[in-house]
């Protein structure tokens, strides 16, 4: 039933600037990031939109899933949670990243288990927030509208904002992001893992 109250976003307008290519359409083990991330999640929650940055980013939405780009362009992820808190349906906003293939349906119900009448749940990795896997309630919207507003771009500032749970975790290696050529190659060698 908890389920129900989630959308799941895939987080894909960042520049990558260190992949030196869009990392959506990056290929690991003859899939995309992206196809690979909707192939995950598709099946969790009550549907799936894509945050993707740039209005003309749109294009890379496969039909029927929804591409939200930034009200506030250029301005992080922050952005790109509240324009998918802006057309989320259900109440609650499972945020995940294109580029961190390694999250589990067992992380994101802890999250949801855990944020109970709270209005975020993020997990924790030596004492380091780690957001861009996170679920996020309807009513982080407004401040997180003010802060955009404010030229506030951080993730952290939201979080300490709002009545955040934390989960800490001693599993690094599902919050490993494919940020660079060298990570991508390294998962390249550990692809048959990941399906």
């Amino acid at each position: 039933m908890l389920h129900q109250q989630v959308t799941v976003q895939i987080m894909l307008g960042g520049l990558s600037r260190r992949m030196g290519r869009d990392k959506a359409l990056v290929e690991l083990g003859g899939k995309t990031l992206l196809e690979r991330a909707i192939s995950r999640w598709q099946g969790y929650g009550a549907g799936i939109q894509l945050s993707v940055g740039a209005a003309e980013r749109r294009v890379l939405a496969p039909n029927g899933i929804p591409a939200i780009p930034d009200v506030y362009p250029e301005r992080g992820p922050l952005a790109g949670v509240h324009a998918g808190l802006r057309a989320c349906p259900t109440p609650l906003l499972l945020v995940v990243g294109v580029d961190s293939p390694y999250h589990t349906y067992a992380q994101a119900d802890a999250l949801l288990e855990a944020i109970g009448t709270a209005d975020a749940a993020v997990y924790t990795l030596e004492g380091v927030r780690q957001p861009l896997f996170g679920l996020y309630h309807q009513r982080c919207m407004s401040p997180a509208e003010t802060l955009l507003l404010n030229g506030d771009n951080r993730m952290a500032s939201l979080l300490d904002w709002v009545h955040t749970v934390e989960l800490d975790t001693q599993e690094a290696d599902t919050f490993r992001s494919l940020a660079t050529p060298d990570d991508l190659a390294q998962a390249q060698r550990q692809a048959d893992g990941l399906d």
